[in-house]
């Protein structure tokens, strides 16, 4: 098997460095997604509740997301993951001790907050690759996170445990899985750090400038990055809620169906630099989208969880196989120097779909549990011809002579 179809021909200190923050990353939010929305409900919170706490993320990170970007460009990447680090501890330490929504949405917020900061996360692991090694680099960053996000989702298992075997109840059974992971979260801020060695940060001393010279891809990204989220957030942020409410599911269920799922995501990721050296890379977008659809379309017409699960898998992992090329794309189309501002742009858009889909689901269920999984297919059908109607002609410029990106 060619390994060169994958993964880059090299990966230096600084990435494995990187790849190895995400890993723990991955295995923290898979934790922490089997869970925290069970443990919200045995404190007695509904769906609009949930859908309102889960929107102050997007939240706190469109505050500060374009600034992140902007000042990461001027003054460096490491002050702004320190920053990041500051934020994601006090919103660990006050989720862990909060029983009202107004805690809740506090710590919510503040980890919006330290989301915006690692919008220098994709431009710095752009940085330790070549433009031709991109769609692998980004096949390989993609597989590792998610592949470990279906080890930690496999802890869905242990709450049961510790409730049938050590007389555990269900609050504090899912409050020691969120403990462990937000530990491993932490610790994955030093290893990220130390990613930047020896990367050459700039000193600022040119003054703040805002110099972005991409406007149209960036703009027209933005618009797409709305939608996207929109389309998968406003129904799968509240999965766990509405698999729980249909059909009585535990995170036992949960987390074999997200390790199931994730595990066969990771594969996606890894053959994705395959699927777009044969279509190329935005048109591989655009198929994986279409293909995707009628797997999200027959999930609310699922007659039980098992059938639901299997579309799931379908759906995500197709979904998933666009994901690293829509990053590596977008890396290749901006210059070095605007790539934290470009990145923050991009973020604002998601985190402003991140803000109106769970509030909008929430509502939504209210009326009809199926109700949000019908407007996200809707959503992202017309996605991927926007994709390819919007970019064709930027993703021409990387095919010229001579073109400098």
């Amino acid at each position: 098997m060619d390994l060169k179809s994958y993964i880059p021909e090299r990966v230096s200190t600084n990435a494995k460095m990187f790849l190895l923050a995400s890993a723990l990353n991955g295995v923290g939010n898979g934790m922490i997604n089997v869970v925290f929305q069970l443990y919200l409900i045995t404190l007695g919170f509904d769906s609009s509740a949930l859908g309102s706490m889960v929107m102050m993320n997007p939240l706190g990170a469109a505050i500060l997301t374009i600034p992140a970007g902007l000042l990461a460009d001027r003054y460096g990447k490491k002050s702004m993951m320190i920053l990041g680090f500051l934020c994601i501890l006090s919103a660990t330490a006050i989720i862990l001790v909060a029983r009202t929504y107004p805690l809740f949405a506090l710590g919510f917020f503040l980890i919006g907050l330290s989301n915006a900061t690692f919008v220098v996360l994709t431009p710095l692991y752009s940085s330790f690759f070549d433009k031709d090694e991109m769609d692998q680099a980004f096949g390989l960053w993609g597989f590792i996170n998610i592949f470990t996000m279906s080890l930690g989702s496999l802890v869905g298992f242990v709450p049961p445990l510790l409730v049938e075997g050590y007389s555990f109840s269900p609050f504090a059974s899912y409050w020691s899985v969120i403990a462990v992971a937000a530990l491993l979260m932490l610790v994955q801020t030093f290893f990220y750090l130390l990613s930047l060695r020896e990367v050459e940060e700039p000193n600022g001393n040119n003054g703040f400038r805002l110099t972005i010279t991409s406007k149209g891809v960036i703009a027209k990204y933005a618009v797409l990055s709305f939608i996207s989220m929109v389309s998968g957030n406003v129904f799968f942020n509240l999965f766990p809620y509405y698999v729980n409410t249909k059909f009585g599911v535990k995170s036992d269920a949960l987390g074999a169906l997200f390790f199931m799922t994730n595990f066969v995501s990771a594969g996606a990721n890894a053959v994705a630099p395959r699927i777009s050296k044969r279509l190329g890379t935005l048109r591989a977008i655009a198929v994986m989208f279409g293909l995707a659809t009628p797997f999200y379309l027959l999930i609310p017409l699922a007659p039980s969880f098992m059938w639901v699960s299997v579309l799931y898998v379908f759906r995500l992992s197709l979904r998933a196989t666009a994901n690293p090329l829509v990053n590596s794309l977008y890396m290749k189309l901006l210059q070095e120097d605007e790539k934290s501002s470009a990145t923050s742009v991009r973020m604002m858009a998601n985190q402003a779909g991140g803000i109106v889909a769970p509030w909008l689901g929430g509502q939504l269920m209210e009326t009809s549990l199926n109700l949000p999984a019908y407007l996200g297919t809707g959503l992202l059908a017309v996605l991927g011809p926007l994709f390819y109607v919007l970019l064709r002609k930027d993703e021409a410029t990387l095919t010229e002579p001579d073109e400098a990106l």
